[in-house]
């Protein structure tokens, strides 16, 4: 009798034993096919992004500078969004504006000036969507004149630097409208001296930045 009741506990241990293991290998089995559907579900997603170029105006200082800048951007952003962008800057600087808090460039009145410049970024996103870091190479000139004096100052300089940007795309649901905010920060290697133009100084610009906001489209 006990031996019947032992034969019986020893077949329920093995049954037992052998629908976890069923179970085991069966969540292993699910857990793979799942990962190869996640798998090509993602490649399918890169296969359908494209690599698209833009092109933009850059709006921000335009607004500072009474609407007297040529500037804006091109470029290509590729299937994994890292973006390649060369900007071009063309601003004539109003006196307001240099003398401003917020641009810091020149204490006193009177001096108007010029940044004329190319600025290559590559960009790779960071943290969140929409957030970028880019790593920066370029050439700027740029030159101050005073207003009623004979007196102006010029200097050109190739720059290395860094921007940090956050871009949003298909803004107000229109297909390839977008809008880049970007903070770029440089070093000139032939950098301004402070310089003295009538009662006004120029400051030296050993670290020099811009807030640009581009407004374009891509396609």
């Amino acid at each position: 009798m006990y031996e019947g009741l032992l034969v019986n506990q020893i077949i329920y241990l093995h049954f037992q034993k052998s629908i976890l293991i069923m179970i085991k290998h069966s969540l292993i089995l699910v857990s793979f096919l799942l990962s190869l559907t996640l798998s090509a579900q993602e490649n399918q997603t890169i296969k359908e992004k494209k690599v698209k170029k833009f092109i933009a105006y850059e709006l921000g200082q335009a607004i500072v500078n009474d609407f007297k800048s040529y500037s804006g951007e091109i470029g290509v952003r590729f299937k994994n969004d890292h973006m390649i962008r060369l900007a071009h800057m063309n601003i004539k600087l109003t006196e307001a504006h240099l003398s401003s808090d917020f641009a810091a460039a020149v204490d006193g009145d009177h001096v108007i000036g010029e940044q004329f410049g190319f600025e290559a970024f590559y960009d790779f996103p960071v943290f969140w969507k929409g957030l970028y870091l880019s790593p920066s190479f370029g050439w700027y000139r740029n030159s101050y004149e005073h207003i009623f004096l004979k007196e102006s100052l010029e200097k050109s300089s190739a720059t290395v630097g860094a921007a940090i940007s956050y871009r949003e795309t298909d803004v107000l649901g229109l297909k390839g409208l977008y809008y880049t905010v970007s903070l770029p920060l440089r070093t000139p290697f032939n950098p301004i001296k402070e310089t003295r133009l009538g009662e006004a100084v120029v400051k030296n610009n050993t670290f020099d930045s811009n807030i640009f906001f581009f407004i374009g489209f891509e396609f």
